[in-house]
């Protein structure tokens, strides 16, 4: 393991490069604290709605940290009738600043909970669609690829994609969970560890040996260590990768943000023709709901005027 000093310990609500062995497996660990809570909104949704946006918040960051340029990288998922979770979306940038909402459905919830108090991603969403997206922004041009739900976890559907869209092959554990400390309210917490197969070259040789080492390993990997706040990261991938060598870059902040603001959405109301937007008024006001955060924005016949 490499030595750090003081400013390179990683902490919860970051993110890190890991390279395993003589670097033919690399990825990433992320570890989130309070920045998930405020990413899930505390007790906006259900337990079983907020684990699974969780995993789309992990995926987004696990991603988004590795483009090499700035950007944003967005995780999203359609689920049919059969389902509760109509949607969901999160998106991370290349910053670190990450936000994410998802729409489900009350009655078709409490059916699959009480048939099941832990479904997986295929029962909540009835399957449908899982899709991840690259946006470098500035009016470039977005790439997207799209898989079904198909797998009892996002982390699977992640890995599927890996696989058949960029044949790179892939092993994701995300964990999500509450931790509840005396005196406190429950907090959303989250874990994961992304690591990835380097293709073989001259130098690296025959990489199969160590991706199979790592694979064996990642399934070894438990949510409780995920999601303990006294483990450390460097603990953890020591106490995972000792045997071939870890090494685990400086850390970088990742922090819920929502990129929503009362100047764009009022822009985008003076878009509309004075008729359209004298029919947007209900009690002498418009208002306008930011579904990623919740915030509330109001206009008044005044903010909108020519």
């Amino acid at each position: 393991m490499t030595k750090h000093d003081q400013q390179d310990i990683m902490t919860d609500n970051q993110i890190a490069a890991v390279q395993i062995g003589g670097g033919d497996v690399r990825g990433r660990i992320v570890r989130l604290g309070t920045a998930l809570d405020e990413t899930l909104g505390a007790d906006r949704y259900p337990d079983a709605v907020a684990r699974l946006l969780g995993e789309a918040v992990m995926i987004s960051a696990l991603v988004a940290s590795s483009l090499k340029f700035k950007g944003r990288f967005l995780v999203q998922a359609h689920g049919t009738n059969d389902g509760a979770v109509s949607m969901l979306a999160a998106e991370c940038t290349t910053d670190g600043n990450m936000r994410a909402y998802a729409r489900f459905d009350a009655p078709s919830l409490a059916r699959i909970l009480n048939e099941n108090p832990r479904p997986d991603a295929k029962t909540l969403t009835g399957g449908g669609s899982f899709a991840m997206t690259i946006d470098p922004g500035s009016g470039k041009d977005r790439y997207q690829g799209i898989a079904a739900i198909e797998g009892a976890t996002l982390a699977d559907c992640a890995e599927h994609f890996f696989k058949q869209s960029e044949q790179v092959p892939t092993r994701i554990k995300l964990a999500v969970g509450r931790l509840q400390i005396p005196g406190k309210a429950p907090e959303w917490r989250g874990g994961g560890l992304m690591v990835q197969r380097v293709a073989g070259d001259a130098t690296r040789g025959d990489v199969v040996e160590a991706w199979d080492m790592s694979k064996a390993v990642m399934g070894t990997l438990k949510d409780e260590e995920l999601l303990d706040p006294d483990l450390g990261s460097e603990a953890l991938l020591y106490r995972l990768f000792h045997e071939q060598g870890v090494r685990i870059d400086r850390p970088t902040e990742l922090r819920a943000q929502c990129s929503c603001s009362r100047e764009r959405l009022l822009d985008s109301i003076k878009t509309f023709e004075p008729a359209q937007r004298q029919d947007m008024f209900k009690d002498g006001q418009i208002t306008a709901n930011c579904e990623f955060c919740a915030t509330d924005y109001v206009f008044t016949p005044e903010d909108v005027a020519d």
